[in-house]
């Protein structure tokens, strides 16, 4: 999108993403934990809605991993100017947006989630349009959207079509790619240490205090599960709060960060045990893996160079204890079942 980027401005107070004041609690009893699950694919419609944030923050407070994903945005001033004028004022960083914006349908696929939200009941999609804090100079189109107009709602969602063939699609692998590498690690601690070891696990971005799990958020509340279970969507673009939505009465959802808050760490200690056995940067190599990341990535956790990095990962592979697969113009490296044995068995005390 070039420089003009930087034009998008964020609002000032979101159901879940706003700088977090308080703290939602999430009340589990025995029925929903064993209804709790982690989502195994990304929901197309967060990732759209919080893309869309990304673009409107500030981009010096943003990792760099998604400089990759800003310099693959279409640059033609059409595209642009939709995102400002009809998808952002929809969905204002750090401030509320929509539920019926992210439905819990978009986790069967893109299609089958924008039509759910462009068959919202009239009277929800302006009860929640009312609740927008618009941008500047956006009033009149949320205005619009809320008398929900059939032309109107087409307009939505034609742009909300656009933006996902233009900037989602040809990016969907390395999306999908972390997403399914958060899933994977997940659901083996699942297996391992129970749904309580799972979700302690979530730190820092969730707090799993017993029957309780803590969100930020920007005020504090408590929401009752009531057997329903809970979702968790692991987020590509999700890199700073976790969210849930505004509604309690909706399918219970968080959305939080994958991969650690998307990122490996800048540097890897391995243990000493695994250091004697294959070697400190091998080890740490596996470490810095242990919840997916690219050869890039991995070069910067253990402050070598990518080509060298490649090597590491090479011989790992040829252990058996990663696997690699290419993702458009980069790879992405994930534990085996052997290697994450191998991992937590040097882990363990004695």
């Amino acid at each position: 999108m070039g420089p003009r980027r930087a034009g998008f401005r964020p609002a000032a107070c979101r159901r879940g993403g706003a700088p977090a004041m308080g703290t939602v609690r999430i009340h589990f009893t025995a029925a929903d934990l064993a209804r709790t699950h982690i989502a195994p694919e990304p929901d197309p419609l967060w990732e759209l809605m919080l893309s869309l944030h990304l673009l409107q923050g500030e981009k010096p407070r943003q990792p760099q991993y998604f400089a990759q994903w800003r310099a693959s945005l279409p640059s033609d001033e059409g595209f642009r100017q939709m995102i400002r004028t009809t998808l952002a004022p929809a969905a204002p960083a750090g401030a509320y947006f929509p539920d019926f914006m992210t439905p819990i349908e978009g986790l069967a696929g893109f299609s089958v989630g924008l039509e759910t939200v462009l068959s919202t009941p009239r009277q929800r999609m302006r009860r929640e349009l009312d609740l927008v804090t618009p941008p500047r100079g956006s009033a009149a189109w949320i205005a619009a959207l809320a008398n929900g107009r059939p032309a109107d709602i087409a307009t939505l969602g034609t742009a909300m079509q656009t933006y996902y063939d233009r900037a989602l699609a040809p990016y969907w692998p390395t999306i999908r790619a972390r997403v399914r590498a958060e899933y994977l690690l997940r659901t083996r601690l699942h297996s391992d240490e129970g749904i309580s070891g799972l979700l302690g696990s979530l730190r820092p971005a969730l707090r799993w205090e017993p029957p309780v799990l803590e969100v930020n958020g920007p005020t504090s509340r408590d929401i009752h599960l009531n057997g329903r279970g809970l979702t968790l969507i692991p987020s590509y673009f999700n890199w700073h709060n976790p969210m849930t939505m505004y509604d309690p009465e909706l399918p219970p959802v968080v959305i939080y960060p994958s991969g650690r808050l998307g990122c490996v760490p800048q540097s890897v200690a391995p243990g000493k045990g695994l250091a004697d056995l294959i070697g400190s940067t091998r080890a740490a190599g596996l470490e810095a893996i242990a919840n997916g990341c690219t050869t890039s990535e991995l070069a910067a956790a253990l402050s070598i160079s990518r080509s060298t990095a490649s090597e590491h990962a090479t011989v790992l592979r040829g252990a058996g204890l990663i696997t690699t697969e290419r993702q458009g113009l980069s790879v992405w490296h994930s534990l085996t079942a052997l290697g994450t044995a191998l991992l937590r068995g040097c882990r363990s005390p004695g």
